[in-house]
């Protein structure tokens, strides 16, 4: 994550209309999932009121203190931080409200259900509300990193295995 970016994030998250700019900066944020849209944002052939005009235009009838904000980025060719500043933003909010995110890793896509609860798990062993995300990574089992709480558990098929057959033969 820049530096830059916590910055800006830093200052809006003090403003008393924090909402309404993240809101606003969510809605352009998602504009830099198209490449054509980094591509027409960073072009330098395209005036700078233009590539304002454009990003107003995305909006429903912004505050004129956000339109301040956007000329600032474009200014400063800042712009392409917004998606960063978005998710900072988020990593606030989430801190503020006593939430942690994290990672579920597992070799195959984990139901709703099961995501709720280890969710629920979790929070209650931290004290604290979980939201966990999945990605599909190539392991035998799970593994949860929560790394904003300094955690991470995993549970191996292959460490079951090994363990059971060492009890088994112990008790041989």
């Amino acid at each position: 994550m820049s530096v830059v970016a916590k910055r800006y994030a830093k200052a809006i998250a003090s403003r008393d209309d924090v909402d309404e700019f993240y809101k606003n900066l969510s809605v352009l944020a998602s504009a830099f999932a198209h490449p054509k849209f980094k591509i027409l944002i960073q072009t330098r052939e395209i005036s700078r009121e233009k590539k304002l005009e454009l990003l107003e235009s995305m909006l429903e009838k912004p505050h004129p203190k956000f339109n301040n904000l956007l000329r600032i980025l474009l200014e400063n060719s800042r712009l392409p931080c917004i998606p960063q500043i978005v998710a900072e933003l988020e990593k606030q909010r989430f801190f503020r409200d006593n939430v942690f995110l994290g990672v579920a890793y597992s070799g195959q896509a984990l139901d709703a259900l099961s995501l709720k609860n280890l969710e629920e798990k979790l929070g209650a062993k931290f004290n604290v509300q979980i939201k966990l995300s999945n990605q599909i990574a190539p392991i035998d089992g799970i593994k949860i990193t929560l790394e904003e709480l300094g955690y991470e558990v995993s549970f191996f098929m292959k460490t079951f295995q090994n363990r059971l057959s060492e009890f088994i033969l112990k008790t041989i």
